[in-house]
């Protein structure tokens, strides 16, 4: 048996091995940016992150050939979730351009690691406008000039002050003449540049709007109120008797939202910058009937809300039962709008022998830049799928002994009946010397079977008493198939175990953990999840979803290789 502080040692050696193994690995390293509309003489952020440990720290020198380097900031967060560490660093740098035109940020040495290069486009200092010269100006720009029914217009609302501001609020956006959908884009943005030589502190609030039929869309002048800092001595002001709140109106926007063009020949509209499908399916080609195979679809749309995406549908196909999940949909904010990604994974379980073809996925889309109709496109995908591989026991011949067999420390013996041993010894009835030896032999033998059924008596009421608690398989699901329609977690959790220990009634379950190494895709992806929601406690909202199914596919799939291994022939399903 192994001592706690074996245990504890092992544990801290393997922990050190997979730190080791961690840090050994290269960091990867993003850059971004925390807006694209820069000009000469504006101040924006540059945002390094590492998702590991990198080698040295950056040397930002090469950015001073065309940058400014105002500030620097840096920052870390380490995180161990279900036994995998994760180490994510960041660095910000505040920069000025120096000059107009498309920049190159160059890699940054990160010791031996680099982060990739950077393009950015700085524009000119815009123009002077009639407001250029006041202490307090209100902008509202709009991203482009044309739109469609639900493509994304990117709206922001801009503060410029020449005083220091002790707070600021923008009004509401006002829009008419077309049914729209919008929010927020990211938080307020705050930097500094000059109008007509005048340096300002500028704040930003962008919006994303959706327009939902065509016309003519119009947007209200943005109001933009700042709280003035007078001249005093004394900071504190609790009162605020020294400031003053000012309000400024922006320029009314209009935008033209054009019709659906008559050319667009699919069944939903959708309108992006960029359109991608991407599907992730097992490498090899063949498989067994009854084994899972997990297809996952992804369709990407740069400009687009993921609510926005069209959902996928299945044909029905022959000897081949399918079980797609619930999509899963989300939003990323880029630093130009959004991406919406939707995700589907779906079960694929052969029932039949045969070559199976997954019809090809496509989805046509309307192409903002090109102004033209494209189509996202996966291929039609073939695979073969075989018989069942049969689980047999083989017997092995006994051969006749003519002497009783030797019990040496090497002979190993199960709790049935002990292992056939084919060493003979031959004896002769003129030596007593061997009558004796095979005496003390057979003596050995019985004293080791009595030692073993003696010990098996022992752990027989253990193991009786855990075989009348282990649960029967369809008492287990209907306890989970209640804590599922509740969408409680923690009852699910036990009511998952509750099943695990009745499906593995030979192998014991102690943990979500432990339950999810031993079942397939998509039923152990469902299971980490509810296990990480409830390790973080934030399970306020999880919603059972087809975690009920997923548990009935893979007991059947289990209690149909058992029957199979044992008669040939398939079961029926026990959770009926």
């Amino acid at each position: 048996m192994i001592k706690p502080i074996q245990r504890l040692s092992i544990l801290l050696f393997f922990i050190n091995i997979s730190l080791l193994a961690f840090q050994a690995k290269a960091a990867d390293i993003q850059v971004r940016i925390d807006r694209t509309q820069i000009e000469v003489n504006e101040t924006f952020t540059l945002t390094f992150e590492s998702s590991g440990t990198v080698d040295d720290d950056p040397d930002f020198s090469p950015l001073e050939k065309d940058f400014q380097v105002l500030g620097k900031s840096t920052s870390s967060n380490i995180s161990i979730i279900n036994g995998e560490y994760t180490k994510n660093q960041r660095w910000n740098v505040t920069l000025m351009a120096l000059q107009e035109g498309t920049l190159n940020i160059p890699s940054i040495a990160f010791g031996k690691d680099k982060s990739p290069e950077y393009r950015i486009t700085v524009k000119p200092v815009q123009a002077s406008s009639q407001q250029s010269g006041a202490e307090l100006i209100s902008e509202l720009e709009l991203n482009t000039e044309t739109a469609y029914p639900q493509s994304q217009i990117i709206v922001t609302q801009r503060l410029l002050s020449a005083k220091n501001i002790a707070g600021y609020e923008f009004s509401p956006l006002k829009t008419s003449g077309v049914e729209i959908s919008s929010e927020p884009l990211g938080e307020v943005n705050q930097y500094q540049t000059q109008r007509g030589g005048k340096p300002y502190l500028v704040l930003e609030q962008r919006h994303l709007i959706y327009p939902q039929q065509s016309g003519q869309l119009n947007f209200e002048p943005s109001i933009a109120a700042a709280r003035l800092s007078l001249n005093n001595r004394n900071n504190y002001d609790p009162f605020r008797s020294n400031t003053k709140t000012v309000r400024r109106a922006s320029e009314r926007k209009s935008i033209e939202v054009k019709p659906i063009p008559d050319n667009f020949k699919g069944k939903h509209w959708l309108v992006a910058k960029e359109v991608q499908l991407v599907e992730e399916f097992p490498e090899n080609k063949t498989f067994k009937v009854g084994e899972p195979i997990t297809r996952t679809i992804s369709i990407l749309a740069d400009g687009q809300s993921a609510s926005q995406l069209p959902e996928f549908s299945f044909d029905e196909i022959t000897g081949l039962k399918l079980y797609p999940d619930q999509p899963v949909l989300n939003n990323t904010p880029t630093s130009d709008g959004m991406t919406g990604i939707q995700q589907v994974k779906v079960a694929l379980i052969p029932s039949t022998e045969g070559r199976f073809t997954l019809p090809a996925i496509q989805v046509p889309w309307w192409n903002l830049t090109t102004g033209k109709m494209e189509i996202a496109k996966i291929d039609a995908r073939e695979f073969t799928v075989g018989a069942a591989a049969a689980q047999s026991t083989v017997s092995k011949p006994v051969t006749p002994q003519s002497a009783t067999p030797a019990i040496t420390p090497e002979t190993t013996i199960t709790e049935t009946e002990p292992a056939p041993v084919n060493t003979v010894i031959e004896t002769s009835s003129d030596s007593l010397v061997w009558k004796l030896l095979s005496l003390l032999l057979l003596l050995a033998w019985l004293v080791t079977l009595f030692l073993l059924w003696q010990q098996k008596r022992k752990n027989t009421p253990a193991d009786t008493s855990e075989k009348a608690n282990t649960p029967s398989l369809k008492a287990s699901y209907k306890q989970l198939e209640n804590a599922c329609q509740k969408n409680d977690a923690q009852a699910c959790k036990v009511g998952l175990l509750y099943w695990a220990n009745a499906l593995f009634d030979n192998e014991p379950v102690y943990s979500l953990g432990e339950l999810a190494q031993r079942v397939d895709t998509p039923l152990s992806e469902m299971i980490k999840e509810l296990n990480s929601l409830l390790y973080k406690n934030q399970t306020e909202e999880w919603a059972c979803g087809e975690l009920l199914s997923a548990c009935k596919v893979f007991g059947d799939k289990i209690m149909a290789t058992q029957n199979n291994s044992e008669t040939g022939e398939g079961l029926e399903s026990l959770y009926k």
